[in-house]
């Protein structure tokens, strides 16, 4: 009875109504639009995408075209916390980058800044024709003429970009985890086309990989909408005053916070249900004379996005009930931005982190790497979110017992110290010595 009569409260709750609506909207905008079939890759078309290599000669080459480019032009593109800055050097900045650049090129301080036919590619007008159109043409970048040192390897190229990086204020195009995705990408061949293909169409991968993309959109939005609900429910009982009634019932401490958190967590929990259940049955459609094997591939979206609704349902919970609900937004927002702009987009796994991102039906070979990183990283949410409820239970049980939380003994301390100083306030007027 106390489980449903906690469901009761979630689901006609407004921030639950919210919840359901912003998973919807996620899931509707972002997957659940018209998606044509993978089709297999046929030869002699000459294009089949591209792909990403980690191949040091195509790496150094165009990331140093690109650093020489934004020096010569002053400025840097960067994103250091996830929305775009044009970064303006400093002299001091400017001369440690000339330094890097130095290394990089050959070419000394003196002809670097000596340079003035700098030009970045793009379109140009060539002014107009016979008929007044104008004319516009590409042309290519102009840069000093340089060349890679032959002594420069690798190891030391990544030593330097990360220089370049930190001098800019992270964030750029520099980082050496970003470097084979910024400057590595190639045309892939048929031959990896046709592997690439023929490695998602097996029966155990092709839903697997569609539910990938499905939990990559979903998490972002589970990796914060759940702390609204859970603040909200667990200020219900501040704001009706229940504290004290709910201290001397009967149940135990156990019973009722387990049954309030079981039943945010299965209130939040349908809706992503129902999502899942959507995705099968499209993508089925999109594959009718197929047998798509939707077990491990199921069992991975639960695994996934679980742990989310149950760490962030915790932690806002833990959080109201020591401080307010307010905080407990404000600070798992904080958590989910800095995880979000941290983590890249497809087959960033890391061991302990809030947002798994891999944001593509291929790239099988990638994931399977990091299936270890991606079991870690979702036990780690799921101890931590127990850990969270045990300690509420610890909390609820001090409280039945007149020791309540150490906020709470902070606040009746000021309360008596201000009261405390109001009253030899008021007897020193009384005595009429002001």
């Amino acid at each position: 009875m106390l489980f449903l009569k906690e469901c009761k409260k979630v689901i006609f709750s407004m921030t639950f109504v919210l919840y359901v609506v912003t998973v919807i909207a996620m899931y509707v905008t972002q997957f659940c639009h018209e998606r044509p079939p993978v089709a297999a890759p046929r030869p002699g078309t000459g294009n089949y995408g591209a792909t990403v290599r980690e191949d040091p000669q195509l790496i150094m080459p165009a990331a140093v075209e690109s650093l020489l480019g934004e020096y010569l032009s002053g400025s840097y593109p960067a994103y250091p916390i996830m929305f775009y800055k044009n970064v303006k050097l400093k002299e001091n900045e400017r001369l440690e980058m000339q330094a890097v650049l130095e290394e990089l090129t050959g070419l000394s301080g003196e002809e670097l800044d000596g340079f003035t036919g700098y030009q970045d590619a793009g379109y140009y007008s060539e002014g107009m024709d016979e008929n007044g159109n104008p004319i516009v043409q590409f042309r290519e970048t102009v840069l000093p003429a340089y060349s890679l040192p032959e002594s420069l390897t690798y190891e030391h190229f990544c030593e330097l970009m990360e220089q370049a990086d930190r001098i800019i204020g992270g964030g750029s195009s520099y980082e050496v985890k970003n470097l084979a995705n910024n400057f590595g990408r190639a045309p892939m061949t048929y031959e990896e086309a046709l592997q690439e293909y023929e490695s998602l169409m097996l029966p155990g991968e092709l839903g697997k990989s569609y539910l990938r993309l499905h939990c990559d959109y979903m998490g972002i939005v589970l990796a914060v909408m759940p702390v609204f609900v859970a603040a909200a429910l667990w200020q219900l009982d501040k704001r009706a005053r229940m504290q004290s009634l709910i201290y001397t019932r009967k149940s135990s401490a156990v019973k009722i916070v387990g049954s309030r958190y079981l039943a945010l967590v299965s209130c939040m929990t349908v809706p992503v249900l129902l999502t899942l259940a959507y995705t099968v049955y499209t993508v089925a459609g999109m594959y009718p004379q197929m047998h798509i094997a939707w077990g491990s591939g199921l069992g991975m979206a639960l695994l996934w996005l679980l742990p989310d609704i149950l760490v962030v349902s915790a932690v806002g919970a833990r959080l109201t009930e020591l401080f307010s609900p307010l905080l407990a937004i404000f600070l798992q927002c904080v958590w989910w931005f800095l995880a979000l702009n941290r983590t890249e987009l497809t087959g960033d796994v890391a061991r302990f982190g809030l947002q798994v991102r891999h944001n593509s039906l291929s790239k099988i070979t990638l994931w399977q790497s990091q299936w270890d990183n991606f079991v870690c990283n979702r036990l780690t949410m799921v101890i931590l979110a127990l850990f969270f409820v045990a300690l509420a239970t610890w909390l609820y049980e001090r409280g039945r017992r007149g020791k309540g939380a150490w906020t709470d003994r902070l606040l009746y301390w000021g309360k008596s110290q201000n009261y405390g100083i109001r009253k030899a306030g008021k007897k020193v007027t009384d005595d009429g010595d002001i």
